[in-house]
């Protein structure tokens, strides 16, 4: 009798487990606890093109813990560039790739202040 009672549960059990799962797949990815600021990267235009796709393949090989599109800032059209969010390390390693002219933290300048 007590099996009989425990077995009506086993079907709810694991859908419950198959639901959370899914769920963690699709949804629940890490976020990154790695430190990173947005570094401003400039390309040689003639080895790497200045689009998009290129950009985020060029992070792809870089980057160890979130996607190239979380990390992407913004694409620069009037200079081969873009700004990302990168860690001291991929940012080292970005700037050791060829094709990559620098690689600079973005800095914040007020112009009314000294």
């Amino acid at each position: 009798m007590a099996m009989a009672k425990t077995l009506r549960f086993v079907p709810l059990v694991t859908t419950f487990i198959i639901i959370f799962i899914s769920i963690t797949i699709t949804h629940g990815h890490v976020t990154s606890i790695t430190p990173r600021k947005v570094y401003l990267v400039f390309l040689d235009s003639e080895i790497i093109p200045s689009t998009k796709p290129a950009h985020l393949n060029l992070l792809k090989t870089v980057l160890q813990d979130i996607t190239p599109e979380e990390s992407l800032v913004y694409d620069y059209r009037s200079t081969s560039g873009f700004a990302a969010k990168l860690s001291e390390t991929e940012a080292k390693h970005l700037a050791s790739i060829k094709g990559v002219l620098s690689v600079f933290p973005n800095q914040v300048v007020h112009l009314d202040r000294p």
